[in-house]
């Protein structure tokens, strides 16, 4: 039977409600709630939940937010997460706790102990000399497309057998294979870390009755491949090239959209879709524009005219809108993306150097719009696997490459394929790539 905990659980919104942000509090009790588990999820804890991956990587939430050391803390079944409040507007304001350096602090298994360098490089194995472990496999694939460093951390065992399961361990997760689900999205699992830190504890998580006024979370948690437009704009005006297409163009392409029954969706419901939480609608089109350039104002203005949304990628160190413009674009309800600072190229930049386009570019952003930016875009689509867990590390929810294609696959999270709609194309040819 569950048992009714009234007065801490309002005790406990009254401490959420002291530690959330100041536009949350100004709001009252924001949040939702988990009727599979009976327990309350702040809105912060909400949004990351849904950044992190959701149902599959961070689970149910088992427990009611509760203060500790002067942090607002959740446990969920794979996950203890953490409100780190002098974070504000970075990518550390929402942090999972390390389970898995908790949980094998003690292990004595050998996996544990480092290995050195392999000897070759290999596509399908990735070394870290952080923590001396590597990456191969199933497991390698699962780690790269399911949220990489900034979820699990760096792998601290190798490989190995416990329990009649192969299992790797992480800073933050355990990897478990579970070969009978071979081929299905459950072949690799989490385990639930976030239960046992709980029980470790003797922590109380049973259910609590839902406060009035919150609303169910309804998760659809299946991640799902699906054939998805994205066009990639640059400037806007004449003469025309393969950077540059005319208003008049651009014009023409927008109505033939409408005509054909196509919507305008923004990336965070393309990824969405991707992740499982939404449907799409029929026939699907997401219009994205690169650099920020000052003609992208009338771009903006032209899908306005149209009831169509567009998404800007902005680079802020080349001439471009003014950050007025930026915001009252972001404002009108289309989506801003980074395109970085400078529009390097981010495979021959130094660690410290490219910790510093992505990441300053996605907080000036945010300070510009005061919206989230979750979305990267690659200048000259250049990108490797160093890249993308630098763009992961940086707090980004996805990312698109310069081509590619429409295929859009949950695997490539990161580097989600665009079609370059160059200034010459005919409308026979605009409508050869869109369908």
């Amino acid at each position: 039977m569950t048992r009714c905990r009234l007065p801490a659980l309002l005790a406990v919104l009254v401490l959420c409600l002291s530690l959330m942000p100041s536009e949350t509090k100004a709001q009252g009790w924001d949040g939702v709630y988990f009727p599979e588990t009976g327990h309350h999820v702040p809105q912060n804890f909400a949004d990351a939940w849904w950044r992190f991956g959701g149902l599959p990587i961070i689970g149910y939430p088992v427990s009611e937010p509760f203060g500790r050391d002067g942090l607002l803390v959740q446990h969920f079944e794979r996950a203890v997460m953490e409100w780190h409040s002098e974070n504000d507007g970075t990518p550390y304001e929402v942090q999972l706790e390390l389970l898995g350096n908790w949980i094998s602090s003690d292990h004595q298994a050998p996996a544990f102990e480092r290995v050195g360098s392999p000897a070759s490089s290999d596509e399908q194995r990735t070394w870290f000399a952080e923590t001396g472990h590597t990456l191969h496999n199933d497991f390698k694939r699962y780690w790269e497309t399911h949220g990489g460093l900034i979820v699990f951390g760096y792998p601290i065992s190798e490989e190995f057998v416990e329990d009649v399961r192969t299992v790797q361990y992480f800073e933050r997760a355990r990897f478990e294979w579970w070969p009978e689900n071979r081929g299905t999205v459950y072949e690799v699992q989490l385990g639930h870390l976030g239960v046992a830190r709980a029980v470790a504890t003797g922590f109380d998580m049973a259910a609590v009755p839902r406060q009035d006024g919150v609303p169910d979370y309804n998760a659809q948690p299946i991640s799902q491949s699906f054939n998805l437009p994205v066009l990639m704009y640059h400037q806007l005006g004449e003469p025309e090239s393969r950077y540059q297409i005319s208003m008049w163009r651009f014009a023409e392409q927008l109505d033939w959209l409408q005509v054909n029954g196509y919507t305008t969706i923004t990336l965070t419901e393309a990824y969405n879709a991707l992740l499982g939480f939404t449907a799409l609608p029929d026939k699907p089109v997401v219009v994205t524009f690169d650099d920020g350039y000052t003609s992208h104002w009338d771009a903006a203005a032209a899908l306005d005219r149209r009831g169509m949304r567009g998404v800007f990628f902005i680079t802020l160190g080349q001439p471009r809108m003014a950050d007025w413009q930026i915001k009252d674009i972001s404002d009108r309800g289309h989506e801003i993306g980074s395109h970085t600072i400078s529009h390097p190229d981010l495979t021959s930049l130094s660690a410290e150097q490219l910790a510093y386009e992505l990441e300053a570019s996605r907080s000036e952003l945010r300070a510009i719009t005061q919206h989230p930016i979750d979305f990267f875009a690659y200048p000259y689509g250049a990108s490797n696997e160093r890249v993308v867990v630098a763009v992961q590390a940086a707090g980004y929810r996805g990312a698109v490459a310069a081509w590619g294609g429409t295929g859009w696959h949950p695997e490539l999270r990161w580097m989600e394929p665009r079609v370059e709609i160059a200034g010459y194309l005919s409308l026979g040819e605009f409508a050869a790539f869109v369908q």
